[in-house]
């Protein structure tokens, strides 16, 4: 099986890629290889390596900035994955499409439910919208595919300080002797990429049926609750304050509640277990940033 992974250096990428089975031949693409909204690049480049399956990870995610560019959203998260469909087709290729919790719009907060594959997307802001939209096009054009929903991630690819995450952000300012204060009052699922992209692999193989899954570590949390288990995980002593969202003026609404589980099959380790592993692999390489 000959594998392409677009955004091979990204934190989900870089774990999709370190976590390669040893029959899977994979390329691995960085945005200086392809141009995913430019049709000729996507053509020109994929059908030349002639893959099975393309797992996507590119998109436009910085949340804020999609509010001011809208169209830049959508030209990488729904334009762009069309030209990927239109490819996958033309090859008969899979396509693997990493989409987010953002699609939801948090509702159901009230009910203290995760969200499911079986509920309806409604999202609140520009990027859950053009990512919404690339869900869409995948669905309604193509048939062998897999939206994978993942959530809150972290992983080593930013922990080493592209991009970032939030433990590291978290630790980062720890050391500094910053004060840390961070919302109570919007939930999610965090997500170790490594975990995630072992279960991508999982549905590939195994050859799980085609559709939409959610593909997080089990369990959600607050991001205070989230920091403050960095902290405790880190060995750190350090304050932490809570607050509520409305304290931190954002251009874009975020869904107070996103946690997202499976009635697929799917079920990752906690998600208290998998960050404990993490900090216990780079907590070393963290502190000396």
């Amino acid at each position: 099986m000959k594998v392409v992974v677009i955004g091979a250096s990204g934190q989900l990428g870089q774990d999709i890629v370190n976590a390669k089975p040893g029959l899977v031949k994979l390329v691995g693409l960085t945005h200086s290889d392809i141009e995913i909204t430019d049709k000729d690049s996507v053509f020109s480049v994929l059908t030349s390596l002639e893959p099975d399956v393309i797992i996507n990870t590119a998109a436009f995610h910085k949340t804020d900035l999609c509010e001011d560019e809208p169209e830049k959203a959508f030209f990488i998260n729904a334009v762009g994955v069309k030209n990927l469909v239109e490819v996958c087709k033309s090859m008969d290729s899979i396509l693997v499409h990493i989409s987010t919790d953002y699609v939801f719009d948090g509702a159901k907060i009230t009910e203290k439910e995760p969200y499911t594959e079986e509920d309806l997307p409604n999202p609140i802001n520009i990027y859950g919208i053009s990512k919404y939209a690339g869900e869409l096009i995948v669905k309604n054009y193509l048939d062998k595919y897999y939206i994978v929903r993942v959530a809150s991630l972290y992983g080593k690819a930013g922990a080493s300080g592209k991009g970032g995450n939030f433990v590291y952000t978290i630790l980062k300012k720890a050391k500094a002797g910053e004060p840390l204060r961070v919302v109570d009052d919007i939930f999610m699922s965090p997500t170790y990429t490594l975990d995630a992209a072992r279960e991508i692999w999982k549905l590939i193989l195994e050859e799980r049926p085609f559709g939409t899954y959610h593909v997080t570590n089990l369990g959600y949390c607050s991001w205070y609750e989230f920091a403050k288990k960095i902290l405790e995980y880190a060995g750190v002593d350090a304050s932490i304050e809570p607050v509520k969202h409305t304290e931190f003026k954002t251009k874009a609404k975020r869904p107070l509640w996103s946690p997202l589980k499976s009635v697929k099959g799917i079920e990752l380790r906690p998600w208290e277990e998998a960050l404990k592993e993490f900090i216990g692999g780079v907590s070393t390489q963290l502190w000396k940033l």
